[in-house]
């Protein structure tokens, strides 16, 4: 599936950190920057720690996704997994978009 960012309007090529915000999908490094310029300052370190959150959380979930077994019980444990970081980076994802 192919995704556009809203921020850059470029493409999301696969193996790139992004997320879901409420206006689509968005690099995160695109998402970032925007939510630093907008976010007050007294809000600045939050946002420095939940965005190092957020790049783990992707770092990790990308690494998941390269992962390729024909073992099914393999397969369905990264599958949970994949779920899990994905709902985890969802979260801080919102944390990020609302502060």
């Amino acid at each position: 599936m192919e995704y556009g960012c809203y921020i850059c309007n470029r493409i999301i090529k696969t193996g790139e950190k992004f997320t879901f915000t409420k206006e689509g999908p968005v690099h995160m490094d695109c998402f970032l920057a925007a939510q630093r310029k907008k976010v007050h300052e007294d809000k600045q370190e939050y946002l420095r720690n939940l965005a190092m959150v957020l790049d783990y959380e992707l770092t990790y979930l990308v690494s998941l996704l390269e992962l390729k077994t024909d073992n099914k019980e393999s397969s369905e444990l990264i599958r949970r997994r994949i779920t899990a970081i994905e709902k985890q980076a969802g979260e801080t994802t919102g944390l990020i978009y609302n502060l």
